[in-house]
């Protein structure tokens, strides 16, 4: 059975009619939950048709709710994509565009400032460093739990906590939260991203492919939370959306994961809810839908008041018509590796993709973006240009300066954003011209440059210089490229060769790299170039002021020279 817009208008229309003859039943607020899945590809569910028998639990719990067969992110990145689903905004509008890069402004109001407001009780439970408290999203939440680093282990341990432990720390939660009180529950789960590390039961279960094998681990303990909150509050006790930040490309259209391009691969996500009075229980929506509907759903449900200026939709209301367009893109490339803005707009005759190699994909026909109609000259595509030009018209908010600890950053660092904590607020606007390389343009060198961050990774540095160096000779505006063939480098203890990479761009007026600068300042300074390496540091230190160990290594490296009379 599908829950077509015909229907649910039907079903609206009942529940006015019986609103009006039998007046507003008197009944206690309900709770609401959220959780997200990252990095789950829709396609990896048995939900949506794998046939894997590796996610039971999701398949079950879909059976009272409604999935969305038509789901799309807003980013194919974690932080913009979580943003966008508190506060209802696309990233075009709340400002957080990367990880890493800035925080959401204190002038946001979130899902949970609002439930906070209306006196329901609000946690939320994050396993990843890149939704650290320091992004913002902890506005309105009375408890902000996430992954805390035990003394002693290495930096790359310290970023995640698998979904055992998330899901045992929310459980704890409920069992000595206030009873009488409704609440607003967020439950991220950050499983099936690289680096894989299931419990050998699951990796059995999924028949050794890693990544499906974190999707069975993530799959078996949401079952565990649903479970125990349909025992607590019954399952008409409150609301429940099951959403994933964004999928993973795995090749496809030469992207090894995820961030870079707007795709189906990545865009296209996993979305179920489950309403309280239980309307379309067991049907599935082919109705055109966007992460960004989780606030307005919530805010209508859980009856916490006016949603105000937002791009989402409430699913809760009237049928959505076959005209909405649902924007999407990623700013990586352009934040990262010199590449023009990419940005979308998908609606029911097809996605436009505009960079300065615009495309256009038939997805009814093409699902795999295999043949774009632009260059065929058959396809208008001023709609979507006006769609984009709307959007980049309306209000937005002031992304909020970061503040990061250098464990945090290292934390985000090993998890492969060398770029993480550069303050960058203004950027381009989708259509605003360009003349960087479109994206799609540098498939080929993203890709050698996946291979090498994962070498880097993996303690072989060494493996990955010539990796890089060819990258950075086919893409020479990749920033992101340089700078990690420079920390390369500096682990290999190469410090005439990052001068001689890093000093050139620092001497053109590029200041806005902190990493590079920082790397800049080592090499100079194991070459006994103190006079260079302060001003490398004190350009790192401009750009992070609150950074403790290179404000310490200034003001060392200043005494030294003080002493020497230089």
């Amino acid at each position: 059975m599908n829950y077509t817009a015909s229907s649910r208008l039907l079903l609206a229309l009942w529940i006015a009619t019986a609103v009006v003859s039998c007046g507003p039943p008197e009944q206690a607020p309900r709770s609401g939950v959220i959780i997200t899945l990252d990095t789950t590809r829709a396609g990896a569910l048995d939900l949506y048709g794998a046939d894997r028998g590796i996610t039971p639990n999701l398949t079950r719990l879909a059976q009272p709710g409604i999935v969305y067969d038509r789901a799309h992110t807003v980013a194919p990145i974690t932080l913009p994509a979580h943003v966008s689903m508190m506060t209802g905004l696309y990233p075009l509008r709340h400002g957080v565009r990367d990880n890493g890069w800035a925080s959401l402004s204190p002038e946001a109001l979130t899902l949970a400032e609002r439930a906070k407001e209306r006196g329901f009780e609000t946690a939320a439970f994050v396993s990843a460093v890149v939704l650290s408290a320091a992004y913002g999203l902890d506005q309105g939440f009375d408890l902000y739990s996430e992954p805390v680093p035990p003394a002693g282990a290495p930096v790359a341990a310290l970023t995640r906590r698998s979904s055992q432990e998330v899901t045992d720390d929310a459980l704890a939660w409920l069992e000595q939260r206030d009873p009488d009180q409704p609440f607003l529950l967020w439950v991220h789960y950050f499983d099936p991203h690289f680096p894989y590390a299931a419990p050998a039961k699951f990796l059995e279960q999924a028949g050794g492919k890693p990544y499906l094998a974190e999707v069975a681990s993530m799959d078996h303990d949401v079952g565990r939370l649903v479970d125990r909150l349909d025992g607590v509050l019954g399952t008409d006790g409150y609301l429940l959306a099951i959403v994933a930040d964004h999928g993973e490309s795995f090749g496809r259209h030469g992207e090894p994961t995820h961030t870079a391009y707007a795709y189906e691969a990545t865009i296209h996500v996993p979305f179920l809810i489950r309403f309280p009075d239980g309307r379309g229980a067991g049907t599935r929506s082919d109705e055109l839908v966007s992460v960004v509907d989780v606030f307005p759903t919530f805010m209508d449900v859980l009856g916490l008041g006016s949603v105000g200026d937002v791009d989402g939709a409430n699913l809760a209301g009237e049928p959505i018509g076959p005209e909405r367009g649902v924007y999407m893109e990623s700013y990586s490339g352009y934040l990262n590796y010199g590449w023009s803005p990419l940005a979308g707009w998908l609606d029911e005759r097809g996605k436009y993709l505009h960079s300065t190699r615009p495309e256009y994909y038939d997805l009814s026909a093409d699902p795999g973006e295999l043949q774009d109609l632009i260059p065929g000259g058959q396809v208008d595509l001023g709609p979507y240009r006006e769609a984009l030009a709307t959007l980049s018209g309306l209000p937005r908010l002031q992304s909020g300066a970061l503040t990061l600890e250098d464990e945090q950053l290292e934390q985000l660092r090993a998890l492969g954003y060398a770029a993480a904590g550069e303050d960058v607020r203004d950027l381009p606007d989708p259509l605003a011209p360009s003349t960087r390389p479109a994206p799609r343009d540098h498939a080929e060198h993203y890709a050698r440059f996946c291979e090498a961050v994962g070498l880097a990774q993996a303690g072989m540095s060494a493996e990955a210089i010539p990796l890089l160096r060819e990258v950075i000779v086919a893409n020479p505006g990749n920033m992101l490229a340089t700078e990690t063939l420079g920390g390369c480098l500096l682990d290999e203890g190469q410090h005439g060769q990052i001068i001689d990479l890093l000093a050139p761009i620092f001497a053109a007026g590029r200041l806005d790299r902190f990493a590079s600068l920082t790397y800049l300042g080592s090499a100079y300074e194991a070459q006994g170039a103190t006079r260079e390496a302060l001003e490398a540091y004190r350009a790192a230190l401009a750009l992070r002021p609150a950074e403790a160990s290179v404000a310490g290594t200034v003001e060392r490296l200043g005494a030294e020279l003080k002493e020497q009379g230089k």
